[in-house]
């Protein structure tokens, strides 16, 4: 019987389900409305309001806070998109997971509890360019994943557009985005060489986006430089390898580091943990780095090629959040500030619903002590399980698809133990949420191989019975 006829209900699709995650993000939106902000962010605003963009910021990101905050007078619409945003991926992303083997209850279940964490929802709700980068990042994951599941999809236009589109934002939400982007290719390349059509197609996407952005859009709102250069992100590494092997620097090694601070703030505010000490010390000048950025980039290089231990020793302690669930004695977990700095363009905390503000500080309050950050802050707890499953497909035959997305993960995590300046969470946000969503893909792995188990066993067991 038709079921229009016998009143039967359309069921909902399971991985619809999955979207509920959101509902706690949502919750931390109505109590700490319009969201977490840092003084980047009152910079960013500011600039709103003198409609004069510079690029030491993502200026894609000041525009995206332009567009979605109607001018900056509506800051709120920002994080509120952004938690919509977050739960159309989890719905999206859980579709796949269920299409690649995982039951329904962990797919579900995994996006529910990235809702659940306060470090995920506090994070969606930042105004920080973090956000829209982890977003599209995790977009660009599940694509992979659907690719993994369904080859036929590389024959497809849409498919191969929406994983450019991704990708593109990747490139231009970060400074350091199109370091994961260029490993991701190579990958890509390497693996789909013969489906030229779908390269070509994903790379025309990133390529047009990308110019499009960079040239007519940033020219149309007049994006200023600011003069930032990219040795200033390595700065540490010079130090590093200054204080642990000082005879290695040549004279002009030391003259050009010397135009930038004194020898003792080199050394005795180095911190390998952290670099704000030393890189925002009163006596240490960032303008020669900018001045003779190439020289810069040069000293650096040397200091690799010549002092490599020092240097990985340097990114190891740098990265420790990543891999280590104990939080160092006397080292400070970065997240989002519980305050919003004092700013004169209008941004200040209105709780939408205060009973939501009272429950959710509770939760704050109990997630930052230091005996619990790793549970709920530093990322390993997730990172380290996710990785064993990257292993995993690779030792599996029939596991191996998954290493498509993965990809993914270890080009980015290995972009930011490589970058990253300190201790904070911003920095492995979009890491923790493709992490949370690789660990249910471990599930068809292991039933699979069961399965394969079993077919042997049962075809002994029939012919034994045939010939009976």
């Amino acid at each position: 019987m038709l079921s229009g006829v016998s009143g039967e209900r359309p069921t909902i699709p399971t991985h619809l389900w999955a979207g509920l995650g959101a509902i706690p993000v949502f919750a931390w939106w109505l109590g700490w409305h319009p969201g977490f902000a840092s003084s980047d962010t009152i910079d960013q605003f500011s600039q709103l309001r003198t409609e004069v963009i510079y690029d030491h910021h993502a200026p894609l990101h000041t525009l995206y806070l332009d567009l979605l905050s109607l001018d900056g007078a509506v800051p709120g619409l920002v994080t509120l998109a952004q938690v919509l945003a977050f739960g159309a991926l989890l719905v999206y992303g859980a579709k796949w997971l269920i299409k690649a083997g995982a039951p329904s209850w962990l797919a579900i279940g995994a996006a529910w509890l990235l809702g659940l964490s306060p470090a995920v929802a506090t994070m969606t709700i930042a105004l920080w360019k973090d956000v829209p980068f982890a977003l599209v990042a995790l977009w660009a994951w599940i694509e992979l994943l659907a690719i993994a599941v369904a080859r036929d999809r590389l024959e497809r236009i849409w498919p191969s557009v929406r994983l450019g589109l991704a990708l593109a934002g990747m490139w231009l939400f970060r400074g350091n985005g199109p370091l994961t982007v260029i490993l991701l290719g190579v990958v890509l390349l390497i693996v789909f060489w013969r489906q030229v059509r779908a390269l070509a197609i994903t790379a025309g996407t990133l390529i047009v986006a990308i110019f499009v952005i960079l040239v007519p859009v940033y020219a149309i709102v007049d994006v200023q430089p600011s003069n930032v250069h990219p040795a200033e992100v390595f700065l540490s590494d010079v130090a590093a390898s200054l204080k642990a092997e000082p005879e290695t620097f040549t004279q002009a090694d030391l003259q050009l580091m010397e135009e930038v601070a004194p020898f003792y703030v080199w050394d005795g505010r180095y911190d390998c943990y952290e670099s704000t000490p030393l890189l925002f010390d009163s006596e240490f000048n960032h303008v020669p780095v900018r001045e003779k950025g190439d020289a810069w980039l040069a000293l650096e290089l040397r200091v690799l090629l010549r002092d490599p231990d020092s240097v990985v020793a340097h990114r190891v302690c740098a990265s420790n959040f990543l891999y280590s669930p104990a939080q160092p004695d006397g080292v400070y977990f970065h997240r989002p500030p519980y305050e919003i700095p004092s700013n004169e363009v209008g941004l200040t905390r209105r709780p939408v619903v205060e009973a939501a503000f009272q429950v959710t500080d509770r939760i704050w309050r109990w997630a930052e002590v230091d005996g619990r950050l790793w549970l709920t802050w530093r990322p390993a707890i997730v990172l380290i399980p996710a990785l064993a499953a990257v292993v995993l497909f690779a030792a599996r035959p029939d596991g191996r698809r998954f290493l498509i997305p993965s990809v993914i993960l270890l080009a980015h995590l290995a972009n930011v133990a490589a970058t990253s300046p300190a201790q904070e969470f911003r920095f492995a946000y979009p890491l923790y949420l493709m992490s949370a969503l690789t660990i249910p893909l471990v599930w068809p792995v292991l039933m699979g191989q069961e399965e394969t188990r079993r077919r042997p066993s049962e075809s002994r067991r029939s012919s034994s019975g045939a010939m009976r």
